[in-house]
């Protein structure tokens, strides 16, 4: 095989579609997408967001707007995460940021996840509440996943390298914005999934609700502080590569 011939292949492999189906090509934004999702689908699982909203689903006032409101607090926490990250991102240079500042955050995101697991495996579960019926429960369920996304640690440690991770990309805006949309929808999933679910299925979503929170009640400990390591392995081997 001669030289030019070994060339075009090798530069039609470059531009051949890693996912067909949407048309994403090798490049900076498979590149990116691939280091944002995984992110995204791990911040997304967590067994105290879950077991809170199935709680609340299974009370009997206001069940469903109630589950509501608390997604739509940790939603309004989320955004102020998100122009956090963002102002971080800029603050390192953002498209422009050497590649020492994506390391540093990867780091120090991945020492803060052993952090988080350590201290899920050390703590004793919490006894379940009883049900307080106030006289806003809608404003009470606000403020409820408000609280709940601010001490939401594992989530909010793997959204800011994500979000450092976009920012900082030299993928184009379209590409970024993707990206934060799906960051932002998948890190949510176990706030709005749940009354989404009985929207949309009503008494029918019950049974699959309670399998569900069986399970990550059963293993909360282990999945959140398994999951806070994969990724801490995860984030050190980018930041060690990106020093290198």
């Amino acid at each position: 095989m001669s030289l030019r011939h070994g060339q075009c292949l090798k530069q039609r492999w470059a531009t051949r579609p890693v996912f067909p189906w949407v048309g994403l090509y090798r490049g900076p934004v498979a590149s990116l997408l691939g280091i944002v999702l995984p992110l995204a689908l791990a911040a997304s699982i967590s067994p105290t967001v879950l077991a809170l909203q199935l709680l609340t689903l299974s009370r009997k006032n206001a069940p469903v707007p109630r589950a509501w409101a608390i997604a739509g607090g940790c939603a309004l926490v989320l955004a102020v995460f998100s122009g956090l990250g963002l102002a971080l991102a800029q603050s390192t240079g953002g498209s422009q940021s050497p590649s020492e500042a994506g390391a540093i955050v990867k780091l120090v995101a991945a020492a803060l996840l052993v952090a988080v697991a350590v201290r899920q495996l050390r703590a004793p579960p919490a006894p379940p509440r009883p049900e307080h019926v106030g006289a806003h429960p809608l404003r009470r369920s606000f403020a409820l996943g408000i609280g709940l996304m601010l001490t939401n640690f594992s989530s909010i440690v793997l959204f800011f390298p994500a979000m450092h991770e976009i920012a900082t990309s030299d993928a184009g805006l379209g590409a970024q914005l993707l990206a934060f949309g799906l960051l932002y929808a998948i890190t949510l999933l176990m706030a709005y999934g749940p009354p989404l679910f009985v929207t949309l299925l009503g008494a029918r979503a019950t049974p699959v609700l309670e399998r569900l929170n069986g399970v990550f009640t059963a293993h909360r400990r282990g999945i959140g502080a398994g999951l806070c390591l994969v990724f801490a392995v995860f984030l050190a081997v980018a930041g060690v590569k990106a020093l290198t």
